[in-house]
């Protein structure tokens, strides 16, 4: 093989272009001046000649195609778009059994003819670790005859022939090659057919190298391997790449091809991660366990071992699954817990044990509400609730919570009412919650009120039943209750808890000693259970809850300073504004404050809480006589006299239809004032007072 790279062409069984060769190089090279370049020339022109007369078909015995077996009769393509320009340009790779780089290392530094640059690149492409090394490339495109300018022709020719042949590098080193020899800025429009279309073929599988396995680079691989066995898993690298990226694969096939890799090679993670994600998407997942099953895998390949185990659970092997999936679990631990907990939690369920089920779901701590857990979770609970009604007196409290917790609210009211001692000595008023949810709001403040005494007689914390109160029952607090007993237990932003209790509880969300020893938790910060709302949720319903207790003083209280009424109003708004997301998930509640911001002339804050309830619910009429009342204070009479137009419209017989009718006629008025058509509306809206009017007062 070295004496076609001597020569500086391809293998041939033409003798006249090895002679045309040899003739062009002899100029360059003469005997006086060069004597051992010489030698070396007269050596290869003599073999080549040789090889010529020894073989017709030795150029065939060494084609890129792998064996029958492997790769039939397909190239490997970097476009399908350029199927027949790539027959043309990206000839057979050769690998000669006398293959010999093993000549003396050539200097970069004294490379001056294109036969000893021919020579350095096919010892630097051959070099196992060398190869990947862009300091080297670097080296080498530093060499003397890339300043010769009476040979850059020639050595741009001979480098886009090499390279057409030798493409099997890494992104980082093509990237270089690209910007040393502009094949894409440059070569890709030469005049010259051929350079064009192999510059083409190069640029665009350049394109595609982030696409293919780690980039074109190979990791793990010892640097005593022979460059043969390499430059064959080369190729069968990238034809996986190629089938992969313009072709079909069936799972039949690619188990075929990964018998091919030889066994120094089972080490090359990248290519059997790229291998199992293309087999994922077409749901080869026995394929998957039969490939990755004799593989020694280490914990560092995460991906891998992650694949394993998603496959045995696909296959329903859920022992097997759970096995990896804990092993991972435990490979994490390190630096992170619960990173697998879902898919721990997953198997449990589907091997029908209910209670790890629910602790590993239940645990799974996520950003984003996950559809799936969810409904495991459900699945789970019920699996859980079933085992637990075994000791149902025992049980109660868990048994309700839970039952809560997956919205079963009468039933769970049922175990509150059955057991309703049990609640009582644990102080949990969950039954409130029960017909808080089922909307038997005045059974369920009678309910507040009766732990409301029961937490004061056992001086137990009394905010977060506060909370809960003011969340569903704010219509119905008293003066008394107000003044004797929650402003003395209201809590402030300092005061406030961040970790969230059981429902009707004031135990915090943490597991037993029991449960963190089933999760395999050690450390104290993992042993929060996940909330049913986010920490954020938790603040912020403590701080509606100080909103509503300020407005709900306002209503109740009379007090002679109102300076007094200005500041509370002044304060609820301060701890809407800090809640708005908050208030976005909450339409409903924005009305309660909608008078307030009015009065405080914080029109903006009215128009933001108008807007929200009227995009949310299906009536409004009190959001839109509001914002309407804000836009006639803004001036803004357009927009408000349609405002007015649908709260009237909303109210139907309300009085307040008329109040809004009545406005509306004011903002048509302060229309024609500036000169615009607005007279036919106010005709027809003093006709709708007049009907409203007769209504309304005929009630």
């Amino acid at each position: 093989m070295v004496h076609w790279i001597v020569l500086g062409i391809e293998p041939t069984q033409d003798k006249r272009a090895v002679k045309l060769a040899y003739t062009q190089l002899l100029k360059k090279t003469p005997p006086a001046e060069f004597p051992e370049e010489f030698k070396a020339l007269r050596k290869a022109y003599d073999q080549a000649l040789k090889e010529i007369s020894k073989s017709a078909d030795a150029e065939n015995d060494n084609s890129i195609i792998l064996d029958d077996v492997l790769l039939k009769d397909d190239q490997p393509q970097l476009d399908t778009d350029i199927e027949n320009t790539q027959a043309e340009v990206f000839f057979e790779l050769k690998a000669s059994p006398n293959h010999d780089t093993n000549d003396e290392p050539v200097e970069f530094s004294i490379i001056h003819t294109i036969p000893q640059l021919n020579l350095a690149l096919e010892q630097l492409y051959s070099d196992i670790l060398g190869r990947h090394s862009l300091e080297k490339w670097k080296m080498l495109f530093a060499a003397p005859i890339f300043w010769d300018v009476n040979q850059s022709k020639t050595l741009t020719e001979n480098l886009l022939g090499f390279f057409s042949n030798h493409y099997f590098l890494p992104e980082n080193i093509w990237i270089f090659l690209d910007n040393s020899l502009k094949i894409t800025d440059g070569l890709s429009t030469s005049s010259n057919d051929t350079t064009r279309k192999a510059a083409i073929a190069l640029s665009r599988y350049i394109k595609t190298l982030p696409k293919r396995i780690n980039d074109g680079l190979v990791e793990n691989i010892s640097d005593d391997i022979d460059f043969e066995a390499f430059n064959r898993h080369l190729k069968i690298r990238s034809y996986i790449e190629d089938k992969c990226l313009y072709d079909t694969f069936s799972a039949e096939e690619i188990e075929d091809i990964v018998q091919q890799i030889e066994p120094v090679f089972k080490t090359d993670f990248p290519l059997y991660n790229y291998i199992v994600k293309y087999l994922w998407t077409i749901n080869g997942y026995s394929s998957i366990k039969r490939i990755l099953t004799p593989l020694t895998i280490p914990y560092t390949e995460e991906s891998l071992l992650n694949y394993q185990a998603h496959a045995e659970y696909k296959l329903k092997n859920y022992e097997l699954a759970l096995k990896l999936y804990i092993q991972q679990e435990r490979n994490y631990r390190d630096f992170c817990t619960k990173v697998m907990f879902k898919n721990i939690g997953m198997c449990y369920l589907k091997l029908n044990n209910f209670e790890r089920a629910y602790l590993y779901l239940d645990a799974e701590t996520r950003v984003a509400a996950d559809m799936e857990i969810e409904v495991a979770l459900i699945t789970a609970r019920r699996g859980y609730i079933r085992e637990l009604r075994a000791d149902e007196t025992q049980n109660a409290i868990k048994i309700a919570t839970l039952l809560y917790e997956n919205g079963r609210y009468q039933d769970a009211l049922s175990i509150t009412e059955q057991y309703k001692h049990v609640f009582i000595e644990q102080a949990n008023y969950l039954q409130a919650l029960c017909l808080c949810k089922l909307h038997r709001l005045d059974e369920a403040y009678s309910e507040f009120l009766l732990f409301i005494d029961l937490y004061i007689e056992r001086q137990l914390w009394l905010w977060p039943l506060i909370v809960e109160l003011v969340r569903y029952c704010y219509d119905l607090i008293t003066y008394e209750l107000l003044v004797e007993t929650i402003q003395e237990h209201t809590a402030t932003f300092s005061d406030f808890y961040q970790t969230a209790f059981f429902s009707g509880s004031l135990e915090p969300r943490c597991y037993t000693e029991q449960e963190m020893e089933i999760l395999e938790l050690t450390n104290e910060r993992d042993s929060v259970r996940r909330s049913l709302e986010s920490v954020w949720h938790i603040e912020s319903m403590q701080i509606f809850a100080l909103a509503i207790l300020c407005i709900r003083d306002t209503e109740l209280v009379d007090y002679e300073d109102h300076s007094v009424v200005e500041n509370r109003k002044r304060d609820a708004l301060n701890c809407v504004k800090e809640i708005k997301q908050f208030m976005l998930y909450n339409p409903s509640d924005c009305l309660k404050f909608l008078e307030a911001a009015f009065d405080q002339q914080d029109y903006d804050t009215c128009i933001m809480l108008a807007d929200i309830a009227i995009k949310a619910l299906r009536t409004a009429p009190q959001a839109y006589y509001f914002k309407g009342c804000a836009l006639l204070e803004l001036n803004e009479y357009g927009k408000a006299l349609e405002s007015f137009k649908q709260a009237a419209y909303e109210y139907n017989t309300h009085p307040y239809a008329v109040h809004s009718l009545n406005s509306a006629i004011t903002c048509a008025e302060k229309l024609i004032e500036q000169g615009l058509s607005y007279q036919a509306t106010h005709n027809e809206l003093c006709m709708q007072l007049q009907n409203k009017k007769e209504i309304v007062d005929g009630q």
